[in-house]
């Protein structure tokens, strides 16, 4: 039984009462406003209100009281309705919610998946786990969607690889609300607009001052938050300032605390069924032989004690002994120790008779990882002689920490290093040996190096942004242009730091230490030729990799480890100048307008490895220094149409078109456009609809990112050549792969992403075409359907380690068998994985949103319902022969992108009380097992090959879905006014569904709760 299934009985009759809505509360931009507070006509990017409650007598009203901007949009206008989808989601939705941060909140929407978060642990900064939270519309990746503040760009943040913006530097007490575009919008604002648009609108003509503090904890008490902030302001009719301060501390919590999470799984697809899994690199040490034809038809002994016995054809390839001090091998090393060994896997007291052996690295690593964030942002203007200088100015300060097991150390991965014959500390080897060749190297050793203690990974980032500019309107003088607005700013951010890591070890000093040793004046010593005291090696004393747990002494400790610090920064200078204003009045009542305007931007970055770390000597992961800018300069015009308005069968009808010419240092010249359209026949509906190109130029990272090194989930296909076809047992043994197989019995294939400097930008077509319908015989209601397809051509990405393999070895393909590196032995070394121009995405679907205020003599109810369904996406590699799609929707080879996902809620509010059901649901999925090895899932594809065949070794993630509950009461006070506000975010303690193929805790981050319950109060106060 899955092992959420305590609260499948309790949600799913729930679904149709209590439809969730944690960002379904977000608010549609073409539904008509029911009351919209009036915007300041010349603020820079000002923005329209979104809905809020009216007494039901209230008319409706689909204008603002002044002109303002819609995100997607440089035209100023007062209807509020434009042809494309736009979300708008209030201040208060997000405080309801108890989410930590913007980006947390953000990453509840439907309309996106597969962005990192706080519970993003894996791999440190390799994978993206740097401590940032990161929006990614439509699944395209985090690079494709555009974060502006303000209507502007904001600097990347992190020290990882993608280039974006963190949401955690957003100062969310300064926030008003959020717009949500789902559309293309590359004419409008550049590159990076290709899914979508978030745009973060702050405060503005705030007078008074705000305290707030709130307390949060899991229901396992751990995962501890607290949040305070501080935000005061004074507008009057000339000026404007505002100043907010936050502190923000979240604890960690760990996947031990959590029983779904706190053992390795993995998934035997041939019947097996939930396994336990873990690391062959045990505390304890483990040996793997491979074959060695020197020594067959003999017995491996030492001492004609220790005697592992070989097949007639060779050692058997896998074949795996871990040290038992009551194992049935035992024989001496070359200090006279006795070492024992026993097979691996088999019932022993030393694993409680379980015949688990493996390590479970899962327990020690962060569910959620500690943070600690300080910001402060203030923003102000002055009026005067028609014009208005303004200006904003953040800064926020984070370090955050992520944590993994010890380091495990397996030799052979390193530079084809092994454990000498001649170490005094490999029992199989030549001192004191019976075994008639004289005994081994021992190529394949394991070892957790507990010693050690955990890895570590922290970071310590600023960034830092200021925009100040001069806008207003033309004068009478100009004739014509009287009253067009205009706007000129500067626009500067930084973002740097550093990534500091622990409980590593240095590569080249392992092969020193398991090499040729010896005993010296009793001590057993390195040295640079067998049994010459002569070449001892300074420093160096002999890695006991096979004398279990605290066998490696501090001395061994000392001339190994290393702690190492990287620095990074990226930096964005840019100046912007508009103009918008009207033209001519057709026959509609509103003008057409257009805009026009220019961009220069100049984006860098860097990145300084630690020495160790840039010279690829540090066992854990590695990248190269580097760092690169590009400047661009841009020029938009976007024209506005209303055609005809308030005649028989036309309400409203508008056009619009933009288009944008840009120059990039880094690849040339592109020119992108866009149409749109809306159509109201009657009051009561709208059909909107959009046509446009966009492209991403590529980024600092993809351009010029040194080797990054990971260890993504994959095996190796020539592991034993026994149990593939003829086809890749002859293309493993073309790679160099000899005897029976590698015996790399690895889940997880170190891999290298490289920057090229040689990319194109991506290109894309995208269409969306929506209805909006508002019965003015039922008040209050608004339901909208918008369907989206979407194509990017070129699209820079990696082709990824289990896809190379799969490629390589099942496919046939020589060109990625060339970016595999196998080490003298066999197993593979590393995997080069470069950015590259090599594929199409595309991907389709519909977005449906339901808004229903019912208001009552003992309150107002409010009913929301948002949903995404997914029709398609793929990614198609161009590979030499032929182009492979991966088909993602149902299927887990491109993230987690099941058909259906869905938020919806029920609100209620009276005088000064709120309360709310909310709730999110995640549609099932299948994942696969690996397509060279049915016993496990690490690496698994449902997509086979070029053919597109599909792998029938599947199961079905069950569907996910969680409900939070919410209440507040606002007591007004002779000083102003107290808010009290209590919720408990997923109420039935829902544990995530398992996804075994995924990195860790056997499921995904990115889209499910790790947390369980949770609770949290907050106490506000308003002068």
């Amino acid at each position: 039984m899955p092992h959420n299934s305590k609260a499948v009985g309790l949600m799913f009759p729930a679904v149709l009462l209590s439809i969730c809505a944690a960002s379904a509360s977000a608010q549609t931009a073409s539904a008509p406003a029911e009351s919209v507070p009036p915007a300041t006509a010349n603020a820079p990017g000002a923005q329209p209100a979104p809905d809020v409650p009216v007494p039901s007598d209230a008319p409706p009203r689909r204008a603002a009281e002044e002109e303002v901007v819609v995100t997607g949009s440089r035209i100023r206008r007062k209807d509020l309705t434009t042809p494309a989808p736009v979300t708008v989601i209030t201040r208060d939705q997000f405080e309801q919610s108890g989410k930590a941060t913007i980006g947390d909140f953000l990453q509840t929407m439907p309309e996106q998946g597969n962005a990192p978060n706080f519970q993003l642990n894996t791999g440190g900064v390799s994978y993206g786990a740097d401590g940032t939270t990161r929006i990614n519309l439509r699944s395209l990746g985090v690079q494709r969607t555009l974060v502006l503040i303000n209507g502007r760009r904001v600097v990347p943040g992190g020290l990882g690889a993608s280039s974006a913006v963190d949401l955690n530097t957003i100062p969310t007490s300064a926030v008003e609300r959020i717009e949500v575009l789902k559309d293309g919008a590359s004419a409008i604002y550049g590159s990076d607009a290709v899914a979508g648009v978030v745009n973060i609108i702050t405060r503005r003509n705030f007078s008074g001052t705000e305290v707030g503090a709130e307390y949060g904890l899991s229901g396992h008490a751990d995962a501890q938050t607290f949040d305070a902030h501080a935000t005061t302001g004074h507008s009057d009719e000339h000026t404007s300032a505002l100043f907010s301060v936050r502190y923000f501390n979240q604890r960690g919590s760990l996947l031990g605390a959590r029983g779904w999470a706190a053992q390795a799984l993995d998934y035997d697809y041939t019947g097996g069924g939930q396994v336990l899994s873990g690391s062959s690199r045990t505390p304890q040490g483990t040996v793997v032989f491979q074959e060695d034809p020197a020594h067959t038809g003999h017995a491996l002994c030492n001492g004609n004690a220790l005697c592992i016995a070989m097949t007639a054809s060779g050692w058997h390839v896998g074949k795996r002994f871990i040290r038992d001090p009551t194992g049935p091998f035992c024989g001496p090393n070359g200090l006279g120790q006795t070492e024992c060994f026993r097979d691996f896997g088999t019932n022993a007291v030393a694993n409680g008779n379980t015949g688990n052996d493996f390590y479970n690295f899962a327990s020690a690593n962060y569910l959620t990882i500690p943070s600690t964030t300080v910001q402060a942002y203030s923003s102000g203007d002055v009026k005067y002689f028609g014009m208005r200088g303004y200006y904003e100015v953040s800064y926020s300060s984070r370090s955050s920490t992520q944590n993994a097991a010890p380091m495990p150390l397996n030799p052979s991965d390193f530079n084809n290093n092994f454990v000498s014959r001649d170490s005094v500390y490999n029992p199989f080897g030549a001192v004191g040996t019976g075994d008639p060749n004289g005994g081994v190297d021992v190529a394949n050793v394991g070892r957790r190096l507990v010693e050690f203690g955990d890895r570590t990974y922290g970071e310590d980032l600023n960034t830092f942004r200021i925009v100040t500019g001069i806008d207003g309107t033309l004068p009478s003088a100009l004739g014509p242009l009287q009253g067009w607005y205009w706007d000129a700013s500067m626009n500067y951010g930084k973002t740097s730091g550093t990534f500091s890591l622990g409980g590593s070890f240095r590569n080249s000093r392992v092969a020193q230490a398991v090499g040729p040793s010896m005993v010296v004046n009793g001590n057993a010593v390195c040295v640079g030729k067998a049994g010459d005291p002569t070449t001892v090696i300074p420093g160096c004393t002999p890695l006991n990799l096979l004398g279990g747990p605290g066998s490696i002494g501090q001395s061994q400790q000392d001339f190994l480890g290393f702690s190492g610090t990287s620095r990074a920064f990226d930096a964005l200078y840019a100046i912007d100048f508009n103009v918008v204003g009207d033209l001519v009045k057709l026959a509609a009542d509103q003008p057409a307008s257009l805009a026009v305007g220019y961009e220069f931007r100049r984006q860098s970055g860097a990145q300084v490895a630690d020495p160790i770390v840039n010279s690829g000597d540090s066992a854990d992961f590695n990248f190269k220094s580097t760092n690169g800018y590009y400047v661009a300069n841009e020029a938009y015009a976007e024209l506005s149409v209303p055609i005809l308005s308030n005649v028989p069968g036309v309400e409203a009808l508008e056009a619009s078109a933009a288009a944008r010419f840009v120059n990039f240092t880094t690849f040339g010249t592109n020119f992108t456009y866009k149409f749109g359209a809306r159509y109201t026949p009657i009051r009561d509906v709208t059909v909107r609809g959009t046509y446009s190109t966009a492209f991403r130029a590529p980024n600092i990272s993809e351009l010029y990112l040194g080797a990054f090194q990971s260890d993504p989930p994959a095996t190796d296909p020539c592991a034993d050549l026994s149990a593939v076809s003829a086809a890749t047992a002859a293309q493993c043994r073309k790679t160099g792969v000899t005897g029976s197989g590698s015996g790399d019995i690895n889940t997880q294939e170190l891999t290298a992403n490289i920057g090229n400097a040689h990319l194109s930008a991506e290109t894309a077509k995208e269409f969306t075409f929506g209805i909006v319908i508002q019965p003015r015989m039922v008040s209050n209601l608004s339901v909208t359907f918008d369907y989206f397809n979407i194509r990017i051509d070129d699209a820079i990405g990696t082709v990824g380690a289990a896809n190379i393999l799969q490629g390589c070895y099942v496919n046939l393909n020589d060109q990625l068998c060339s970016l595999i590196t196998r080490n003298v032995n066999g197993p593979i070394q590393i995997i080069n994985d470069p950015n590259q121009n090599l594929a199409q995405k595309s991907t389709s679907g519909l977005d449906f949103a339901v808004r229903y205020g019912v208001p009552t003599p003992v309150g107002r109810f409010g009913l929301s319902f948002d949903g995404n369904y997914l029709i398609k996406f793929d990614t198609a590699l161009s590979l030499p022969n032929g182009t492979e799609t991966i088909h993602g929707v149902g299927n887990y080879d491109l993230g987690l992108m099941p058909t259906f996902k869905a938020n919806a809620g029920i609100d209620y509010s009276y005088a000064g009380f709120v309360a709310g059901v909310l709730g999110r649901y995640i549609g099932g999925f299948d994942e696969c097992a690996n397509p060279s090895d049915p016993t496990t899932a690490a690496g698994g594809l449902c997509t086979l090959n070029v053919n597109g065949d599909q792998n029938p070794s599947r199961r079905r993630v069950s569907a996910y879905f969680v409900t939070d509950i919410h209440a507040g009461y606002t007591l007004p006070t002779s000083i102003g006014k107290t808010n009290f506000f209590v919720g408990m975010s997923n109420v039935f303690d829902v544990n995530p569904p398992y996804i075994y193929s995924a990195a860790l805790a056997s499921s995904d981050p990115t889209a499910y709760d790790y947390l369980g319950r949770y609770v949290f109060g907050r106490v506000q106060q308003t002068f």
